[in-house]
């Protein structure tokens, strides 16, 4: 049985990303507010997951598997982490920011190196401006 999502959650964080810039940060809070709901199960999360991806967007971490993972987590443009080595080159803070992401992609969410949600938003959002 498919867990049922409103299209106005999707939407809505959709909107956000697009305000922030191409990366936002979610908390589960967020997505009980706009589902109107007191409690969230995994299951709903799940499919918050699967409905933004279906949008174009990806998520961060890529594959919670804890149920701390799932506090809160960064939607992003893909876009967001492409970036040409000689914008950020000459930028020490773009560099840091470029290897975040970096590490992001290489480790798995409960690697000791692997950025938290935050570290990862504040990455894309300074090579977003970049």
């Amino acid at each position: 049985m498919s867990v049922h999502v409103c299209p106005s959650t999707i939407d809505t964080i959709e909107r956000m990303v697009d305000d922030s810039e191409g990366a936002t940060l979610i908390k589960n809070s967020v997505i009980k507010r706009l589902e109107d709901m007191q409690r969230l199960r995994i299951e709903r999360l799940h499919r918050v997951y699967d409905l933004l991806r279906r949008r174009g967007l990806s998520c961060y971490p890529k594959h919670p598997s804890w149920p701390d993972d799932w506090w809160r987590f960064v939607v992003y443009r893909p876009e967001l982490a492409t970036v040409h080595l000689a914008t950020i080159a000459a930028d020490d803070e773009l560099i840091a920011a470029a290897e975040c992401v970096q590490n992001a992609f290489r480790y798995p969410y409960a690697h000791e190196n692997a950025p938290y949600p935050w570290q990862m938003h504040d990455a894309l959002q300074k090579l977003a401006a970049a």
